[in-house]
């Protein structure tokens, strides 16, 4: 359980009474039967207690599928090139494999997400334990026994890439179909199950709508990054073509374009933080001044009621 302090803030973004703000409260210490928190001013306080985790499982998802994203593009524009340095080629081939391939087994732990809220009614989260090890530790895992088994396989005297002797390739694109045939697989049954869902008596409608606008985005979050790896394969092929090379290109550069479309411009909750960050930026709230001084931090202690010898203490 998540305990946070907070008080009760009049601004002008939420017209309808205001909001909890955790502005100038710290939580000090926390047991099963106190919280003590410390204010730096004088308000109406409360301990506001989570039974979940506040950031969700999808969120996690998305923040490691992007952070991978990430990294693998910035080392493939930086150092897919620098072939001079053998072992620094290396080093960039090595870190290219485990990122790509992280990005897809975060794509699949996406799917594993969306079969559970589906299917599994209750126990729809993954600890964070089992996300790390499969979204992490699965690539590097992969990464650590290509390398043991061949070498030399990392880097070529044209690319600081994945080597074509020996099938040494298939230890980055076997992973990944078969990422991608699990992954269509989890989401044909999804999109089964959701339509009888929908056919039911009584369906769920939020729940069922929140459901749908996740499928839509993950199948095509999978056929976005599945697509630009078909073209992918020819890239370093010695029989590719400039318009395979084109393909990879444009596709390759959308992706975050496309996330950002399909988690931020797409999520009514993202769009209603943005209305809020720009509501605050363009009309900035009056200060209020209280009666009292706010120079001297009050302190808030948990237990129900107001401390009638200190204006500031609140115990619950």
């Amino acid at each position: 359980m998540n305990y946070t302090c907070v008080f009760w803030s009049e601004g002008r973004v939420q017209e309808k009474g205001g909001a909890w703000s955790r502005r100038g409260c710290t939580k000090v210490t926390s047991n099963a039967t106190h919280t003590v928190c410390s204010c730096t001013h004088l308000s109406s306080f409360a301990v506001l207690m989570a039974l979940y985790p506040v950031q969700g499982t999808r969120t996690t998802i998305h923040l490691h599928l992007c952070v991978c994203l990430f990294i693998a593009d910035l080392v493939f524009l930086t150092g897919i090139s620098h072939t001079q340095s053998k072992g620094g080629c290396r080093v960039v081939a090595g870190l290219l494999h485990l990122f790509f391939l992280g990005s897809f087994s975060w794509m699949l732990l996406e799917g594993v997400q969306l079969y559970l809220m589906v299917v599994m009614v209750f126990n729809t989260t993954i600890r964070p334990l089992y996300l790390y090890a499969v979204g992490y530790g699965l690539p590097l895992a992969i990464v650590i026994i290509s390398a043991i088994t061949y070498p030399d396989g990392y880097g070529t005297t044209q690319h600081c890439w994945l080597s074509l002797e020996r099938g040494f390739i298939w230890s980055f694109f076997g992973p990944v179909c078969t990422i991608i045939i699990l992954n269509a697989f989890i989401f044909i049954i999804t999109v089964w199950r959701l339509a009888q869902k929908f056919s039911s008596l009584n369906p769920d409608l939020s729940n069922l709508n929140k459901i749908k606008v996740f499928t839509v985005t993950a199948v095509a979050q999978l056929c976005v990054l599945g697509t630009m790896w078909t073209f992918g394969v020819f890239q370093f092929q010695e029989e590719g073509t400039v318009v395979m090379t084109y393909l990879f290109t444009i596709l390759n550069s959308l992706q975050g374009a496309l996330l950002f479309i399909m988690h931020c411009l797409l999520n009514k909750t993202v769009r209603e933080e943005y209305g809020k960050l720009l509501s605050c930026i363009c009309t900035p709230q009056k200060k209020r001044y209280s009666e009292f001084s706010t120079t001297n931090p009050s302190s808030s202690q948990s237990q129900g009621s107001r401390d009638p010898q200190n204006t500031g203490g609140l115990q619950i």
